[in-house]
């Protein structure tokens, strides 16, 4: 009960920060110098929210969606995604929350956390903000971080970091994080607690979340890296382990109230008709194999309703990065086993029957007898798993599977969104040039 409140509370600040906003149903004011001074455990609260509704919102999930055919625009900004529009104006809000309200708030708040020896809290900053990096360089491509986050000395302008310096960094993240979180309780000073609105303060379960977005990082370098399946199945011995039940899902809920509500049922009901779910080639593709899975996510199912959560990371996301692994490393027993935990993992997420599902045609993996064809059997699951998460979007990039088509003859699928109007404005000298809808990011090429 306690972290439901704090959550209601963290919301509520939300809340009144973008009732000030005009543009956008998520319009979050940005303010550069602000400084942090409230206790570590409310900016950590209100952070996890932010990014929540940034990631599970619009601006990500449903422009990723249309991008890889989970779902169709059909009115406003949202028709124009569906024709490839994508336009530097309609991308600063989201870059906004992700710099301002989220990732500017981790950093800070690991700075107190470490000057005031607050272990497991810094440890929580420094996953939170390995995970919003990968989720921003996997659609922007070169983004700013080392030379970000100096507003209080009046440093605005920020270079950017290649995307292999950013994936370097966010592995250190994630070893340091690690180190902090596996502290004792009695030596972490001031613990998180209920402020932590996705854990509760469980050091294990921040751990097991690190460990898991390696993992995540690893498997998208298999065209840059001959070794990267192997390294993801030796990195799944990791001490703490991985997410690797539906209870550790990394997750943030939200609340049976209209002004607390998830980001994707406030979009849908303030903007009703901008996107149009069930008739997308994925829907088409789930159809023909009766999938159960359908009903649930039809507007007002597991991710659209008020309080569905905000998923980051799944068990059955990570059971599919190990099944892809050893597919790819010739381990058909293992792959197997992976492949249809994944499956039963979606399933049980969704709250759908599997019933006979995994020995169908089109879905049992006993029937694909070639390397290509489990590699093809797990990616198109996974797609169909991962619906509304704009991981598809990256995973799509990395194999071609499946094998999109355009929703515009004669037009490529963009491969990754236009960075911001405010970047292109107020730090056009550090933006990247020559870069186009269709430039494929490092690990893209």
């Amino acid at each position: 009960m306690r972290r439901l409140h704090i959550l209601s509370i963290a919301l509520g600040t939300m809340i009144l920060v973008m009732s000030s906003g005009c543009k956008k149903y998520l319009d979050v004011n940005t303010d550069p110098d602000r400084p942090v001074s409230a206790p570590p455990g409310a900016v950590l609260s209100g952070s996890q929210v932010a990014l929540a509704y940034v990631l599970g919102g619009a601006d990500f999930s449903l422009v990723t969606g249309i991008l890889t055919n989970q779902v169709d625009g059909a009115d406003r900004q949202f028709a124009a995604y569906q024709k490839y529009l994508l336009v530097a104006d309609n991308f600063t809000n989201p870059w906004g929350t992700i710099y301002q309200n989220a990732m500017n708030n981790f950093v800070e708040l690991r700075k107190v956390a470490e000057e005031k020896k607050y272990p497991h809290f810094a440890g929580i900053s420094k996953v939170l903000t390995a995970y919003t990096l990968c989720a921003s360089t996997d659609v922007w491509g070169d983004i700013p971080y080392s030379d970000a986050f100096k507003g209080l000395s009046f440093q605005f302008k920020s270079k950017y970091d290649k995307q292999q310096d950013i994936y370097k960094t966010i592995d250190q993240l994630l070893t340091d994080a690690i180190k902090d979180l596996n502290t004792p309780n009695s030596a972490a000073g001031t613990l998180p607690g209920g402020s932590d609105l996705m854990y509760g303060g469980s050091a294990a379960s921040w751990i097991k979340f690190a460990n898991s977005i390696r993992l995540r990082i690893l498997i998208h370098q298999t065209k840059r890296d001959p070794n990267a399946a192997q390294k993801v199945v030796d990195a799944a011995g990791a001490a703490g382990g991985l997410i690797s039940a539906g209870k550790d899902d990394a997750q943030l809920n939200f609340l049976n109230d209209e002004k607390r509500a998830n980001p994707l049922y406030q979009f849908n009901s303030q903007r009703d008709g901008y996107a149009s779910y069930g008739a997308s080639d994925m829907f088409v593709q789930m159809g023909a194999l009766s999938d159960p899975r359908i009903d649930k996510y039809l507007p007002g199912g597991f991710y659209d309703q008020i309080s569905s959560p905000v998923l980051y990371i799944t068990s059955y996301e990570v059971n599919f990065i190990l099944a892809e692994a050893h597919a790819r490393l010739g381990h058909v027993a293992q792959a197997k086993s992976y492949y249809e935990a994944a499956i039963k993992g979606s399933f049980d997420k969704v709250g759908a029957d599997i019933g006979d599902y995994l020995t169908r045609i089109g879905v049992s993996f006993d029937a694909a007898t070639t390397d290509d064809a489990r590699l093809a059997l797990i990616m198109t699951q996974k797609y169909y798993a991962m619906y509304l998460q704009s991981e598809s979007f990256a995973d799509w990039r990395r194999t071609g599977i499946p094998a999109l088509v355009s929703k515009n003859a004669g037009q490529e699928i963009p491969r990754r969104l236009p960075y911001p109007q405010t970047e292109l404005s107020y730090n056009k000298e550090n933006v990247p040039t020559g870069i186009t809808l269709t430039s494929r990011v490092w690990w893209d090429q």
